[in-house]
């Protein structure tokens, strides 16, 4: 596998989330990696975003009541979200329901009595000799082991595999940086409910990463162009990815 046929559409480094993009969401990597046209923030993940962001500020400062936290968190998410015109009455639901659901049920974060090694760390390594970059959630140091929680914020509490995949290059990179044990746990919260999983390392996870890596690299080794690849992958036209901005963005690649 050469390194060059990723360079040559600048993708590399590779990121668990540009493959799971492609595998995922083909068109909108077309759109975002090929084409480099940005689609812009959606309320769940701007939301998502925030409430981590607040948390981890609750555990590095540890001053403030949740009441500030979920008030800060709301303010950013607004400010987030003014530039993309979302309808008033999401935004609200958002502001006055979701979130602070959201924040009630990942406050346990703050409760580990576990020493932060670091947040959103930069980790690198190599898959099949492709540099590969990613950014944690939160590392928690018990001297002789290093704990990944990885915060899932989500609507309805549904099991991804692409999220143990996710942790797996994680501890990998980990392992390789600090020459210590690795364990990584996934915490998914609802607006109802949190579930905390730790993630067992199968062989077929990696067969999978490995192969999702191959795949990328056979499209784009056979296509010239960005229209040649756009040309591989038609627009789902009943999906919900296709919002007003995107929909015309949609227009310019694809004419449809």
């Amino acid at each position: 596998m050469k390194r060059e046929v990723f360079e040559k559409w600048d993708l590399l480094p590779l990121s668990h989330s540009k493959l799971s993009s492609f595998k995922h969401f083909p068109c909108q990597f077309i759109i975002n990696k090929i084409y480099k046209l940005d689609t812009g923030d959606n309320p769940s993940m701007s939301a998502g975003r925030n409430v981590e962001k607040a948390l981890y500020r609750y555990i590095v400062e540890g001053s403030k009541s949740k009441q500030d936290i979920i008030s800060e968190c709301i303010d950013q998410f607004v400010a987030d979200m003014q530039p993309y015109e979302y309808d008033t009455k999401i935004i609200k639901k958002f502001c006055e329901d979701t979130i602070p659901k959201w924040i009630t049920q990942a406050w346990s974060l703050t409760n580990k009595n576990y020493k932060l090694h670091s947040y959103q760390e930069k980790i690198e390594t190599e898959i099949l000799g492709i540099p590969f970059v990613g950014y944690t959630d939160f590392v928690f140091d018990l001297e002789d082991e290093l704990l990944i929680y990885d915060l899932k914020i989500k609507k309805q509490m549904r099991h991804s595999n692409s999220e143990v995949l996710q942790q797996l290059i994680y501890k990998k990179a980990l392992e390789e940086k600090y020459n210590k044990p690795v364990s990584c746990y996934i915490f998914a919260c609802t607006p109802s409910k949190n579930e905390v999983r730790e993630v067992q390392e199968e062989k077929n996870h990696w067969i999978e990463i490995h192969n999702n890596i191959k795949g990328l690299y056979t499209v784009l080794s056979k296509c010239d162009t960005p229209e040649e690849l756009a040309l591989l992958y038609q627009p789902n036209m009943d999906s919900w990815e296709w919002n007003d901005h995107n929909k015309q963005i949609r227009k310019e690649i694809w004419g449809i």
